[in-house]
């Protein structure tokens, strides 16, 4: 993991009936590979990672794995379970796998700061691979506190975290207050704020349907052009403020169908667009010059 780098939260290929079909994912890396993306997140929020059985995520890991080129691989390995998540962040080092990347376990809301680290601590102190924190409340409703970082920040195989709870301040101060953690910011909102500050850079799930634009956020930015890196961010912005007025995940699936890739399913309790929403959607990115 490098500075200003650019992942994408790689979406799981699915049938119309919710199965597996990773024929499609070498297709999907490749279009994240041309674009400029660095890496992939694999069996993350935008991979339904939650929605997979843990033989279904190692299986798509597995073929990532196999079909990534030159991309870096982020695997997603947070449960509710430890015993999965032991499971799946050791499958996902022997693979060879960057990093691993750790939800804290979401069912019982607001555990003590000491049961977090249970959970945290033994994938940390087992398993010689990487790990980033992922911080994303508004679905976990179990945030990364500077409390559970107090037991954490200094063990050498935490690399850094996720930050995807939407709250720049946040970001911004988990960059300045833990400079040896590789902050990367999770909403496209805040990528060029995230270069900016020195952050790590960004890990998007906007980026499946449009990855050339986030591309362009950090070309402006590597290019010196504060008035460019506004201009792209604005253009990225424009396309999320579509993007997230429909079901995001099916939203960016229906996209996808638009240039050029097999129609893909969702998994429960997500949902693909009508035939109404996937129109209006549609018409918006055309009327954007997007589409």
């Amino acid at each position: 993991m490098y500075q200003n780098a650019l992942y994408t939260a790689i979406l799981t290929p699915l049938d119309q009936n919710g199965r597996l079909a990773l024929e499609m994912m070498p297709a999907l890396l490749e279009f994240q590979r041309a674009a400029g993306i660095d890496g992939v997140v694999v069996c993350g929020t935008n991979g339904e990672g939650t929605s997979l059985s843990v033989a279904e995520r190692m299986k798509t890991l597995d073929v990532v794995m196999e079909h990534r080129g030159s991309l870096s691989v982020i695997a997603g390995t947070g449960a509710t379970s430890v015993m999965d998540a032991i499971e799946l962040t050791r499958h996902a080092a022997e693979r060879g796998v960057e990093a691993s990347l750790l939800l804290p376990p979401f069912f019982f809301k607001q555990p003590p700061v000491e049961g977090l680290a249970a959970y945290f601590l033994p994938i940390l102190d087992e398993i010689d691979l990487p790990l980033l924190l992922y911080n994303i409340p508004q679905m976990t409703a179990v945030p990364i506190t500077d409390p559970l970082l107090a037991r954490l920040a200094d063990h050498p195989r935490l690399a850094g975290i996720k930050d995807s709870a939407g709250d720049w301040t946040r970001t911004h101060e988990l960059i300045t207050k833990y400079p040896h953690l590789k902050t990367f910011a999770g909403s496209e909102y805040a990528a060029a704020k995230c270069l900016r500050a020195g952050g790590a850079g960004c890990i998007s799930g906007g980026a499946n349907a449009f990855p050339e634009l986030l591309v362009a956020v950090r070309s402006a930015f590597q290019s010196g052009d504060a008035s460019a890196t506004d201009a792209a961010q604005s253009r990225l912005e424009e396309m999320l403020n579509i993007l997230v007025r429909y079901p995001f995940v099916g939203a960016s699936k229906s996209v996808l169908a638009h240039r050029g890739f097999p129609r893909m399913g969702v998994r429960p309790t997500l949902v693909s667009l009508s035939p109404t929403q996937e129109d209006a959607m549609i018409g918006e990115f055309k009327a954007a010059g997007l589409l």
